[in-house]
């Protein structure tokens, strides 16, 4: 992994997932404003688009 590249954490991973935004086979890393999703086995990657509103909203839904 490539510096400035950061690792979403578990919940976030899992919420990205049960939304259907990654897959089991990709992760997600925030590089500056953008989310890029990385498939763990080919290496490809790909922007998320929305990828900070379906986590906001994940997050409101959690604390209200």
């Amino acid at each position: 992994m490539q510096q400035g590249y950061n690792i979403l954490n578990d919940y976030e991973l899992k919420s990205l997932r049960s939304h259907g935004i990654i897959n089991e086979n990709e992760i997600a890393l925030k590089a500056g404003d953008l989310f890029v999703a990385e498939n763990i086995a080919t290496k490809e990657r790909r922007v998320i688009p929305n990828a900070k509103e379906i986590l906001t909203e994940s997050k409101r839904i959690l604390k209200g």
